[in-house]
């Protein structure tokens, strides 16, 4: 099996190179809705200077049958690989992903990284997975687990506004809500990311110690700009501090362009200062309401929380999500 590096700006090697990854992650999966071809070649050549990615490939012969993709991050967390490895489905079983994870930890070595990192989409009831199989063959070990949930749309507007008002008399006057498309203003950006760089340490990750992320305004202009590229919608809600003029809470819905009835949540925080006043609640309602008048074409929200995050678990149960598959993160140490 020969394992090289892609070419991101080679069209041919990128089509194949999605359409492998595609129908991996779509295996036995009916609900994955990727995003296009054309939004994750923006993806793939964007050059983002606090985190190189590169690309390779595993071939039979002439034919493309698996893919890794690993991201070194630059300026925060320098001593980890974070990788994924997808094998077209009729491929599988032929060495492609150990021929691939042997190139990852090469790589890893000759940066001088210490620790790889890895998820899996697994079924709920997964143990024994072949997915978990591979990676504890390969020398990683269960590191934490997240589970992912579906919210099907539209969410009740009764509901919303339930939880709204429960949660409105525990921060009304002290903050305000803003929700905003296509990011933050800058004057509320340099809260926003000293907030968002919270995400990593605050979250559960088990055993993984991450650094705090060091994302700036200009890095989060230039991932807007990205997104713009690709066609995709962000909807940002954020919780203002009337006193400071400062984000002390937000959350983040991604509408990718090519998978037209999906909203992915990404990031939601609560500044550990500004916590037990259903911020969390408040934002994520604000959101949904936004996402449900703007977007009615969209028909479910996809979400991971760990479940030892109890208090942003319980506000997803509340709001109606299901659980769907597991999110299991495995490490190695080399």
């Amino acid at each position: 099996m020969d394992t090289r590096l892609i070419d991101v700006h080679d069209d041919d090697v990128c089509a194949r190179a999605y359409d492998v990854m595609t129908a991996s992650k779509a295996h036995q999966r009916p609900w994955n809705e990727p995003p296009s071809l054309a939004e994750t070649l923006v993806e793939w050549r964007h050059v983002d200077e606090a985190e190189r990615m590169e690309m390779w490939g595993a071939w039979e012969g002439d034919d493309l049958v698996g893919v890794a993709t690993i991201w070194l991050p630059m300026s925060d967390n320098t001593s980890m690989v974070w990788h994924d490895v997808q094998v077209d489905p009729p491929h599988r079983r032929r060495g492609a992903g150990s021929a691939l994870v042997d190139r990852i930890v090469a790589r890893a070595r000759e940066e001088s990284r210490a620790t790889l990192i890895t998820d899996l989409l697994v079924p709920p009831d997964s143990d024994g997975h072949p997915y978990r199989r591979i990676a504890e063959k390969q020398g990683f070990h269960l590191s934490n687990t997240e589970i992912m949930r579906h919210l099907d749309l539209p969410v009740d507007d009764d509901l919303l506004s339930r939880h709204a008002e429960h949660a409105r008399p525990r921060w009304e006057g002290a903050y305000r809500l803003e929700t905003y498309v296509g990011g933050v203003p800058e004057p509320l950006q340099e809260s926003l990311c000293a907030v968002m760089n919270q995400l990593a340490v605050d979250a559960p990750t088990g055993d993984i110690e991450f650094e705090e992320e060091s994302l700036t305004p200009a890095r989060y202009r230039e991932y807007l700009e990205v997104f713009e590229k690709q066609g995709r919608v962000r909807l940002t809600t954020v919780a203002v501090e009337e006193a400071s003029g400062d984000v002390v809470a937000y959350t983040d819905l991604m509408l990718p362009s090519g998978a037209p009835s999906v909203a992915w949540q990404w990031g939601t925080l609560v500044h550990k200062d500004h916590r037990g006043r259903r911020l969390g609640m408040a934002v994520k309602v604000e959101n949904l309401r936004r996402l449900q008048a703007d977007h009615p074409e969209r028909k479910r929200v996809v979400t991971g929380n760990d479940d030892t995050n109890s208090w942003m678990v319980s506000i997803n149960e509340d709001l109606g999500f299901r659980i769907v598959e597991l999110c299991p993160a495995y490490q190695r140490k080399l």
